[in-house]
């Protein structure tokens, strides 16, 4: 065997060990919060609509000036969506990978005070932190822009639960999508794609979050499967129609 392929092996080897303990960590926290489990299933097959969050960003970004938008990306990763948007005006902002600055969105918005067209928010997945990235969006967002959520619609008890119990996770962002879809100041719809892609668009200046804080933090999935219908949830293309009406 070379040493190339010994490194390899060394390297894939590695990886597997690393899976394993992954997996193993997460078997464990399912069986600590079982007492949380619930037996609701959506069959929502996300890959089988077509259409995904960076379909719908380049499309706002293309309603909003196009190469020339001014693109905020809060959550990079891997750069999955990030890479994929046309604008050359753009800033991704992230702790550990992807992006342009390695900050958390709280460090980075206490300091900005620029404007953007398009904000996409897909952050840490927790209530409290998106509801924080929502308010601080607003504040960066030029008139007439568009602000993006991801994962605001969770399948199952395991995909919504906090702390993190599997490698799929929206957390419990659809806590914020009830207060959004109850804000007289802003028009939201979510589409249903990819995990659930909030879109919201400010009716007036210096836009406001209603707060139901109170209401929502201990709530867990159950409150989401018994007030599903409560959210204005549209198809892509019933959300298309209504994004090209404000640019028409």
């Amino acid at each position: 065997m070379s040493k190339l392929e010994e490194l390899l092996k060394q390297q894939a080897q590695h990886q597997f060990q690393q899976n394993l303990r992954i997996h193993r960590h997460f078997l464990n926290l399912q069986e600590k919060f079982s007492d949380n489990s619930h037996p609701k299933t959506f069959d929502w097959n996300w890959s089988a609509t077509n259409y995904n969050r960076i379909a719908l960003v380049n499309m706002l970004v293309s309603l909003r000036g196009g190469i020339d938008c001014k693109y905020l990306e809060i959550g990079c990763e891997s750069n999955a969506l990030f890479d994929s948007v046309f604008s050359n005006k753009k800033v991704g902002v992230d702790p550990a990978t992807g992006g342009t600055n390695r900050e958390t969105s709280d460090e980075f918005f206490s300091s900005n005070y620029e404007k953007f067209d398009v904000i996409f928010i897909d952050g840490l997945h927790k209530y409290e932190q998106v509801r924080r990235d929502a308010i601080n969006a607003l504040k960066s967002l030029n008139e007439s822009g568009w602000i993006a959520f991801h994962d605001l619609l969770p399948r199952n008890w395991k995909e919504h639960h906090v702390p993190r119990l599997q490698h799929a996770w929206t957390g419990d962002c659809w806590k914020l999508a009830f207060e959004l879809a109850k804000s007289d100041d802003v028009d939201f719809q979510i589409l249903n794609i990819d995990h659930g892609v909030g879109v919201l668009r400010a009716k007036k200046k210096d836009a406001g979050v209603i707060d139901m804080s109170s209401d929502l933090s201990e709530e867990g999935y159950g409150y989401f499967v018994d007030n599903l219908d409560v959210l204005p949830r549209v198809d892509w293309f019933e959300g298309v129609d209504w994004i090209l009406s404000y640019h028409r």
